[in-house]
């Protein structure tokens, strides 16, 4: 499917589900190697007799709802940062889960490189880089707390790189990100919480939202 607008919205995952994780919950471990074969047999085991949804059927809660509908209404592309899947499209099929970068104790960047060079499920794209790569005069928008945008960054340093315009991304997190894409990085703050009608949680995504409008 061709996204004819050059619209990509990209979120991250939320705890908040339509289904329950069972027993896919990502596992303890000292390092991301050990936790990502851990967590692999967990999916396999546990998959066997489950249906796949899509991520888009599987997240909700405001800072999802909010993000699909400026997806549908602008006609962007919807893509979701998972820390215990990679990166999804909204279509891509997915089984429910529980995992996020906050509760793992080790290195964060090298999760997210296992998860994007070695795909635990079907997906559309496996990276940030394979995406930008693939649409390299599109538009991104992408809204994440700043543990996910840094579990992401060196995928996202070398994705930037793929596009023929470096100003096409735009990535909307808090003042507590500093690194190689702060040239990128449009600060999201409490203060605006009331006029964008949100709460902290939501906060990232609805002043991406914003942004996507203006495009």
């Amino acid at each position: 499917m061709t996204n004819a607008k050059g619209l990509h919205l990209i979120v991250t995952c939320t705890k908040r589900k339509t289904a329950a994780a069972g027993s896919r919950v990502f596992p303890v471990a000292e390092d991301a190697g050990s936790a990502f074969e851990a967590w692999r047999k967990v999916l396999a085991q546990s998959s066997c007799n489950q249906t796949a949804i899509t991520a888009g059927e599987l997240y909700t809660g405001q800072h999802w709802s909010r993000a699909a509908a400026a997806a549908s209404r602008t006609g962007a592309e919807l893509w979701v940062i998972s820390a215990g899947l990679g990166l999804l499209h909204a279509s891509d099929p997915v089984v429910p889960y529980e995992a996020t970068f906050s509760a793992m104790k080790f290195c964060h960047r090298a999760m997210w490189q296992q998860l994007t060079t070695r795909p635990l499920t079907e997906r559309r794209n496996s990276s940030l880089t394979a995406l930008m790569q693939a649409r390299p005069d599109d538009r991104f928008v992408i809204a994440a707390s700043p543990v996910y945008l840094r579990a992401a960054e060196e995928d996202l340093c070398s994705a930037r790189q793929a596009l023929r315009r470096p100003d096409s991304l735009t990535i909307v997190t808090t003042k507590g990100y500093q690194g190689p894409l702060s040239d990128n990085i449009k600060l999201a703050s409490a203060r605006m919480m009331k006029s964008l009608n949100t709460n902290m949680t939501g906060l990232n995504t609805c002043y991406a939202l914003q942004i996507l409008e203006t495009f």
